[in-house]
């Protein structure tokens, strides 16, 4: 019996059939790196939302609080002042407690970034506590129910009945005498009470402007100064980290403490200020720190912010995953491959409304 010819493939069909394995595995993979890229993408834009939300949100938060003292304000009450020894720093006044720095240098008082701007606010502090002890008479003293501010011996600190304000220095905080007062430990308690003296060494005069009664409330003091600095951090491929940090201390004596690092990938910030320039408690023009003519009319606070992920090669420089059209500060931002995108806001200080 004859067997019948064996056929296989021939080179040809082997080409042919190793071409189309090669286009296929190709579109495959080109497929999978696309996907991997967008995740990518996506998870830094995440990123860069949620820190971008943090970041207005520290902003926010204490800006409009510029020259809060309470239920009062600059405009109707001004601060009787007693304090001595004041830091070169401190402006209790309208025109004061809200500056700015615009587009700072490289040497800098804060170390930020250049070419990024800098705002300081001066406020009283939360929380408040009511005033409990020595109502009755004008000594050099005054008694609170509970410190849970930590106001110590050098703090300045605020009292108000919304009629007044005084500001004075701290000489003494108690830890309770055995009459009747606690220990000051910030329990809140019926039977304690924290004296605070004000003694005539680091006050002029020792006495308050009024005798306050139990609807006073007290507060400590606080200065704070917003700005970007790099981390000395770089990404896998040696880009710089930067982060918006924060300069928070109670105005008493030495040097202001280090700065709180508080949102990574913040690479800039530009801050406009809002400008009544004609009294009629209406913004009338934005401005930067720099142009603005009288800061005791500026009403509200334009932030910008320009954020970048902590990973490199998110974007590329052509093709499908380019990002374009990027503008920040008048320019356009250049790329390293990192993603960035911008946040705004604006913010009314609240001491300021009509």
């Amino acid at each position: 019996m004859t067997r019948p010819a064996q056929a296989g493939f021939g080179i040809v069909e082997l080409m042919i059939a190793m071409t189309l394995g090669l286009f296929l595995s190709a579109a495959v993979i080109q497929v999978t790196l696309a996907s991997q890229r967008s995740q990518r993408i996506l998870e830094a834009a995440g990123q860069l939302q949620e820190s971008g939300r943090i970041a207005i949100s520290f902003l926010t938060r204490d800006l409009r609080m510029a020259g809060y003292m309470g239920c009062p304000n600059l405009e109707r009450i001004p601060v009787n002042i007693i304090a001595k020894n004041l830091p070169s720093d401190f402006n209790f006044s309208a025109a004061g407690v809200l500056v700015g720095q615009d587009n700072v240098s490289a040497s800098n008082d804060y170390d930020a970034v250049e070419n990024s701007d800098v705002v300081i606010i001066q406020r009283a502090a939360s929380p408040a506590v009511n005033l409990v002890g020595n109502v009755d008479q004008d000594n050099a003293n005054i008694q609170i129910s509970a410190n849970p501010a930590g106001i110590g011996a050098n703090d300045l600190v605020f009292v108000t009945d919304c009629i007044t304000a005084d500001l004075f220095r701290a000489t003494n905080v108690s830890n309770g005498n055995g009459n009747g007062n606690g220990n000051g430990n910030g329990n809140g308690n019926n039977n304690s009470k924290v004296t605070i003296a004000h003694a005539s060494n680091n006050n002029t005069p020792n006495r308050l402007s009024k005798i306050y009664s139990t609807d006073a409330e007290v507060m400590g003091f606080q200065s704070l100064a917003y700005f970007i600095r790099d981390t000395n951090r770089t990404t896998a491929a040696g880009n710089p980290i930067h982060s918006l940090w924060v300069q928070a201390r109670s105005l008493g004596s030495g040097a202001a403490p280090a700065a709180t690092e508080l949102v990574e990938g913040v690479e800039n910030m530009q801050i406009s200020y809002g400008e009544d320039t004609n009294d009629d408690r209406n913004i009338d023009v934005y401005r930067s720190a720099a142009d603005v003519s009288n800061w005791a009319a500026v009403l509200s606070i334009r932030i910008e912010l320009l954020m970048h992920s902590l990973d490199d090669n998110i974007v590329g420089s052509s093709g499908e995953f380019v990002q374009n059209n990027l503008e920040f500060n008048g320019a356009a931002v250049a790329s390293d491959q990192r993603l960035r995108q911008v946040y705004r806001t604006a913010v009314a200080i609240r001491n300021r409304l009509p």
